[in-house]
């Protein structure tokens, strides 16, 4: 759905219905917000990368 690279400061909105299946890539300099509440990509992170779905 989305492959984009983000400047600092910008942000996306995804559009569609879940589920997504998500890599964030840099995630010790990513904010994830889903469905009004952020999310801890530390703890979901290995070797920088988060990967995770969004139901």
């Amino acid at each position: 759905m989305l492959q984009k690279t983000l400047e600092a400061g910008e942000s996306v909105a995804v559009p569609g219905t879940a589920p997504w299946s998500v890599v964030i890539g840099r995630a010790d300099a990513t904010e994830v917000i889903v469905r009004g509440q952020p999310m801890d990509l530390k703890t979901l992170a290995r070797d920088n990368v988060a990967r995770f779905e969004v139901k």
